[in-house]
């Protein structure tokens, strides 16, 4: 999910994707990584850095990646230690409001190049500074940026190679893709001193980017937009930080031998936390093993998740920064539940949330697993029964559930969005019982009244009618989407070099009300087409001239709204080839996103197409 942040700064960084993964090598523009917008003062120049440290799974070559712009390339250089760095400082243009490096051209126009190592792990940062020689002295080497400019910090994108990758990644990160993502690598050979290089990547392939400080013990920890800072010792907190670990944090700490670490909770909390990385113990103390037996005596294996405990023995809170993901938490306010049959149970009863970041919680998304049941929004019933056709409210207190008539064990599944990231979804299981008391289906008038819902506001969400009156049904009253996909858009090949030109049926959508609709599109993957493809949202047309040499196959969206809040998406992919064709995989072609995997709203915007 695009996120947009800054620094106590008048300008702003929009990252448009955090995180870029692929089974051989990434070509990127920076301009799929962040954009930046701008006002008069903006910081003089911004600094691009990049840290590749060389600590990789077993076979890996340890190349670097590069960066190609105006017709110019930059390698990276040794930095100190294990770290290998690369860095550009671009000056501000008012005139253009775009920043630009006198050799290697615009910074939307650069190009990143990652090297083909298995395991290549790269941390892309910005750092805004209005102080020309601290920018020149420091831009090659991030270690030396986060110490003498913490405060420009503005953001980091991770590039990672990786052989069984699918070269997708989530539009989002939650604390349970990040367990999920940890506990996926369990088995695998690692580096023994590869601890930043692993949870980078775990980081990665759930779909974000650790803030660049996560590498150095003793920094105070920064955030980045996507992640918090939940405990920071090395600003001067204290307290008992190991009661606050839980599930899908990453925590750096110095070892009581003077080194550093970092680790992924995958599981339980405080004194229950589980962690996985690359170091193994034996007899329940820190002494570090070799479990690969591969011939190598810097491989591991990675093993299954371990106690805390045997990490955090001896260690100094001081050292210690946690680093949370800012998504909401909702929890479950009972362990169970049960209903008679008709019966309706209000949900503000049986979940809440809190935020990590102490921000406000601004809309919900439920849906429950029994057909027999139904969910009630503002006193009117809906059939939503998967993720995808969840409804979403601004307050659960307007939410409740409807049993039917059949006894069942109903599961209740919620999640809660803070204005900027959607959470885990929190599941409860409800026992329907077969007492069978009078209906209690919400009153429906002869005649309803039409009202706007502005709670329902995304693809899977259902047109409501305020219903009146005394007249009570004996089964709940299902309200079909108001925006239906009639006939949706084939797939489309376009070739290089030629003028494309899609017009959308007139029968693409249609909304069940009659209201009007007005139409939107968006790229959702694939190489960068926004800056030649258009649409014009009065004539469905998408319009441009491929250029001459662009290969892959690009994801793209047209999203119809109408007056009272109701969506529909339509989603298809685009071959973009040679003259002569190109071969596109199984594999490339399965790694596209469905409509589930997507956030139709696009409040922020990811890659938006004008006409």
């Amino acid at each position: 999910m695009p996120d947009r942040f800054s620094q106590g700064r008048v300008m702003s960084v929009v990252k448009k994707q955090s995180a870029f993964v692929d089974p051989t090598a990434v070509s990127l523009s920076l301009s799929q990584a962040f954009v930046i917008t701008g006002a008069s003062d903006n910081p003089a120049y911004l600094v691009l850095t990049a840290l590749d440290r060389n600590e990789y799974t077993v076979g890996a070559s340890g190349a670097t990646g590069s960066f190609t712009g105006n017709d110019n390339t930059l390698g990276f250089g040794a930095i100190g230690g294990d770290g290998r760095g690369a860095g550009i400082v671009f000056a501000y243009q008012p005139t253009s409001g775009r920043y630009y490096n006198s050799t290697y051209g615009f910074l939307d126009q650069l190009t990143y190049n990652s090297s083909s190592s298995l395991g290549d792990v790269t941390s892309l940062s910005l750092f805004g500074t209005s102080d020309l020689n601290l920018a020149n002295q420091y831009a090659g080497n991030a270690y030396a940026m986060m110490q003498v400019d913490p405060a420009g910090y503005l953001g980091s994108a991770t590039v990672v190679t990786r052989p069984k990758s699918t070269g997708a990644v989530p539009a989002q990160a939650t604390p349970k893709s990040i367990a999920a993502a940890a506990d996926s690598l369990v088995g695998q050979v690692w580096n023994t001193n590869g601890c930043w290089t692993l949870t980078s990547t775990i980081a990665a392939d759930a779909g974000t980017s650790l803030p660049v400080q996560s590498t150095a013990v003793g920094l105070p920890g920064q955030a980045n937009g996507e992640w918090i800072v939940a405990f920071n010792g090395a600003d001067g907190q204290t307290g008992n930080w190991q009661s606050m670990v839980t599930a899908g944090e990453m925590v750096l700490f110095g070892t009581p031998d003077g080194g550093g670490h970092i680790t992924t909770c995958v599981a339980g909390s405080g004194s229950t936390a589980m962690l996985v990385d690359n170091v193994t113990f034996v007899n329940g103390f820190g002494l570090v093993v070799n479990g690969a037996h591969d011939g190598s005596s810097n491989d591991i294996i990675i093993g299954a998740p371990h106690a805390a405990s045997q990490e955090w023995a001896g260690v100094q809170a001081s050292t210690v920064v946690i680093y949370e993901l800012d998504t909401p938490i909702v929890t479950a306010k009972v362990a169970s539940d049960s209903l008679a049959g008709n019966g309706t149970q209000s949900l503000s009863d049986l979940f809440a949330a809190t935020d990590p970041g102490n921000k406000t919680i601004t809309q919900w998304q439920v849906y429950d697993t029994a057909t027999s049941d139904a969910l009630v929004l503002d006193g009117v019933s809906y059939q939503g029964h998967t993720a995808a056709s969840a409804l979403t409210a601004t307050s659960l207190s307007a939410l409740s559930l409807l049993a039917g008539a059949t006894p069942t064990t109903d599961t209740l599944e919620v999640r809660a969005y803070n204005g900027s990231y959607w959470g885990d979804w929190a599941s409860l299981a409800v026992a329907i019982t077969g007492t069978v008391p009078a209906a209690a289906s919400p009153p429906v008038p002869a005649t309803a009244t039409a009202t706007d819902t502005s709670g329902l506001a995304t693809a899977e969400s259902f047109a409501a009618e305020s219903l009146t009156g005394s007249v009570q049904p004996a089964a709940p009253v299902v309200v079909k989407p108001a925006i239906t996909v009639s006939a949706t858009t084939s797939n489309q090949a376009w070739t290089d070099g030629q003028a494309a030109n899609l017009v959308l049926p007139s029968n693409t959508f249609t909304d069940a009300l009659g209201l009007k609709m007005t139409f939107a599109a968006y790229q959702v993957s694939g190489p960068n087409v926004t800056s030649w493809l258009h649409f014009n949202a009065a004539t469905d047309t998408l319009y441009g001239t491929v250029p001459a040499t662009i290969n892959g196959i690009a994801q793209i969206e047209v999203i119809a709204s109408d007056a009272r809040g109701a969506q529909a998406t339509d989603l298809f992919s685009v071959t973009l080839a040679p003259a002569a064709g190109l071969a596109v995989s199984a594999a490339q072609v399965g790694s596209l996103p469905s409509v589930a995997d997507i956030d139709p709203s696009h409040a922020a915007g990811p890659w938006p197409l004008y006409s």
